[in-house]
């Protein structure tokens, strides 16, 4: 059993380098002639560095974590680990959250090296980054704190279910189901703000013409917007974006202040316009439940994994662990995942189409190209990807179908 689940993350791995390898070749095919005034010669060749130099990192990246999980499970590390945290406590649950916290920790510790070399490194060399070492300090450790306090509340909450429900499988997962929705709802409707600000710094939009717009276009449309802020996005990045939150016909919206240097006040109220299509279309809400219907299927495995002991044994351990289960949960769902972005991407994928024939019907079609062609250029996006990825990954149309569709 230890050898299958050794050569479905092989299998997967491989089948991801091959998809990005065919991506990275794409990037050499010409741009099509709607595209070719979104990158200058200068412009177009320093995406073409970005994108190999991506490319490397990405699969060096991809190929340590492989190799550095092969060795944890070849020389029997998870089964030392739970041999240590056990003899730590008593309690099956704090037994679970301490191998889960130290196999986090490693993680972090491991993926620092890696962050940093692409933040100081690859994203400053082509621009990119703002970031400094205090703030990218001070994102690790929050992240990390986040990560122990949250995660442990959920799998701790998790634990202390199957315990209760051990004896009765289906149970469990209609639980563990309606739990994880519960918090996934509180974290969409309320808690994500709070995230944000623990990252960013937001200050209300100043008075003049590009608010005034903006309320016009919410207010015609039945919004009321709450209040219109700028984050300090550029002291990490100079990419663009902009976003809403809140829920029902009160929303707050979000500028980067990145998006507002460079674009125009048509352009910003354009891509606000498409994202307001998202919330007339309820697009926000069908990708909830739609997240939703998928936990039942994490559930589900998770309870099928904790009900095979064998499972366990073969990699050693005396029984069943939750902690570990959680770990074999992600390694045995990898390719399931993928088959799962399918429909998912392309259910997401349609509704951009919509979002932008939204946004040309309350503003006009030539704000909205303008607008998607100074996302382009200023975040380096590959113009011209292989077929395949799009399908795979990208929950957004390529730029070249998303401007034909738009004209």
């Amino acid at each position: 059993m230890k050898w299958i689940v050794m050569g479905i993350v092989l299998a997967v791995y491989a089948f991801e380098m091959v998809v990005a390898l065919l991506n990275h070749r794409s990037r050499l095919k010409e741009v099509p002639n709607r595209l070719k005034d979104i990158y200058d010669e200068e412009r177009y060749y320093k995406w073409l560095a970005y994108s190999l130099d991506v490319h490397r990192f990405t699969m060096i990246r991809r190929g340590v974590n492989v190799l550095i999980l092969f060795a944890f499970i070849y020389f029997g590390i998870f089964e030392r680990m739970v041999e240590a945290t056990s003899a730590w406590t008593n309690s099956p649950i704090m037994q679970s959250l301490y191998f889960l916290g130290l196999y986090q920790t490693f993680l972090v510790l491991l993926g620092i090296p890696f962050k940093h070399y692409q933040t100081f490194y690859i994203e400053a060399r082509h621009g990119f980054n703002r970031t400094t070492k205090k703030t990218f300090t001070r994102d690790i450790i929050m992240g990390y704190i986040m990560t122990i306090v949250l995660g442990g509340l959920i799998i701790g909450g998790l634990n202390a279910l199957y315990l209760a429900f051990q004896d009765n499988l289906w149970t469990f997962i209609l639980v563990s189901w309606t739990a994880i929705s519960i918090v996934m709802f509180l974290i969409f409707a309320f808690l994500s703000k709070v995230f944000l600000r623990l990252f960013n710094k937001f200050t209300p939009l100043p008075e003049g013409t590009l608010r005034s717009r903006i309320e016009t276009l919410a207010s015609s449309l039945g919004f009321n917007i709450k209040a219109l802020y700028v984050m300090d996005a550029s002291k990490r990045s100079t990419k663009l974006n902009a976003f809403f939150t809140g829920i029902g016909k009160a929303k707050e919206v979000v500028l980067f202040d990145t998006l507002i240097e460079k674009m125009s006040e048509d352009e910003i109220l354009a891509v606000l316009a498409h994202e307001l299509g998202h919330a007339v279309h309820k697009d926000t809400w069908r990708m909830l439940f739609q997240q939703i219907a998928i936990i039942i299927l994490y559930a589900a495995s998770i309870g099928l994994i904790l009900q095979a002991p064998e499972l366990f044994t073969a990699f050693g351990l005396t029984g069943v662990h939750f902690g570990f289960a959680l770990i074999l949960f992600f390694l045995l769902f990898e390719p399931i995942e993928l088959l799962l972005g399918l429909p998912v991407n392309a259910l997401s994928r349609k509704a951009e189409y919509k979002a932008d024939a939204f946004s040309a019907k309350q503003t006009h079609a030539k704000h909205m190209i303008s607008a998607l062609k100074v996302l382009s250029r200023e975040d380096l996006v590959n113009l011209t990807p292989h077929p395949l990825t799009v399908l795979l990954y990208y929950s957004h149309p390529p730029m070249n179908e998303r401007i034909e569709a738009l004209e």
